[in-house]
């Protein structure tokens, strides 16, 4: 269930890297949008300004996608890179639009709630906070003049208009910019992102849970409770859509030898409990490639996926040596009749059927052997 989790996990954050890169390229087409414009005279920004942060921004978005095609997007490092680039591409925007680009800030916040992950989102806020930073310190300098990080306005529009025909005081804001710039401004837009914190927790665990519902559903709906093996719904389904687009498949049965006679004679708990150590000895077997189903209450099965030459004889072998060693350890005799067969995947119902009566056969033969 743990291995099963991590996969789930790991899958979860491949399709969310997936999806953050797909935002990013929508934010390449919007800030194109936004660019366009204000050179046909839609926007009123200095062309000369918006031009270097949006070439500057689209460059690390861009680079970034190119990232996102050579990494493995399964693996957990991945959206620290993705999201501190994300930062990195906002903080160089709001330097040179300032105002404008105020609520892009809270976009990396978003964007950390789908990954269910608390660290990952403290992570987040703090490479943010220090993107605020930059961007309101870095606009000032040298980005879009933001007139009320010059001029301090404290009073309602109403009180200024009314002061038409008289004399307007205004106070410089700038005396000494550090600090007017850290406590009326920066420090405001980090608690106000602060504030969304609980939010975005809330949503990031519900993501979770119903990400781990729904993988534990799926574990549920493929796995054999007692053996840990998969079931046979989950056979059935992948000798119908997956095996028969493989190349070749072996398939090998497994049938216990008199279980009912055990049942009857020792009780169920002793038959379950050679169920399961049969299971155990065939999960020695398995990895990705070779997956073993229980399909009965005494029978089961792997097939092996595009098998190389002399793999099934190793697995034969294999089988052979953890009998000798696991028999002698078992409070009860387990006697297993083993058959198997390969051949094309679009013919895999023809294999398992070849192979399941390749074990009966051997079935039948220790069963005459036991009578002579």
């Amino acid at each position: 269930m743990e291995e099963g989790k991590k996969k789930s996990q790991a899958e979860m954050d491949y399709i969310v890297n997936r999806y953050t890169l797909r935002c990013l390229r929508i934010t390449i087409v919007i800030t194109a949008v936004v660019w366009i414009a204000n050179i046909c005279g839609i926007f009123i920004i200095n062309s000369t300004l918006m031009s270097v942060g949006f070439t500057i921004a689209i460059s690390i978005i861009v680079a970034t996608q190119i990232f996102g095609k050579l990494v493995d997007l399964h693996k957990p490092w991945v959206k620290y890179v993705l999201i501190f680039n994300t930062t990195l591409a906002i903080a160089v925007d709001g330097i040179t639009l300032s105002y404008h680009a105020v609520l892009l800030s809270a976009l990396p916040l978003l964007l950390a709630a789908q990954y269910t992950s608390r660290k990952f989102i403290i992570y987040t806020y703090f490479i943010t906070v220090v993107g605020v930073f930059v961007s309101v310190m870095g606009s000032y300098y040298w980005g879009l003049c933001d007139l009320n990080m010059l001029v301090l306005t404290t009073e309602p529009t109403k009180y200024y208009l009314s002061q038409v025909g008289n004399t307007i005081s205004f106070s410089l804001s700038d005396m000494n910019p550090m600090y007017s710039l850290t406590f009326f401004y920066a420090v405001p837009r980090c608690l106000i992102l602060l504030c969304l914190l609980p939010v975005i927790r809330s949503i990031s665990r519900n993501i979770k849970k119903q990400a781990e519902y729904a993988a534990d559903m799926k574990y549920l709906s493929e796995k054999d409770e007692m053996t840990g093996l998969y079931n046979k719904n989950k056979y059935l389904a992948m000798m119908e859509k997956t095996y028969p687009k493989l190349s070749t498949v072996a398939v090998v049965f497994w049938d216990v030898n008199n279980l009912k006679v055990i049942n009857d004679t020792l009780g169920h708990a002793q038959g379950d409990y050679v169920i399961t150590v049969v299971a155990r000895m065939i999960k020695e077997l398995m990895d990705e490639s070779k997956k073993a189903y229980r399909i009965g209450g005494d029978e089961f099965v792997m097939v092996m996926e595009n098998p190389k030459r002399g793999e099934v004889d190793e697995i034969i072998r294999r089988w052979g040596e953890i009998t000798e060693r696991v028999k002698p350890l078992s409070t009860v005799e387990i006697s297993v009749a083993l058959g198997f067969a390969w051949g094309a995947g679009k013919n895999v119902a023809d294999v398992a059927k070849e192979a399941d009566e390749s074990m009966y056969y051997q079935k039948n033969r220790s069963h005459g052997r036991r009578a002579e």
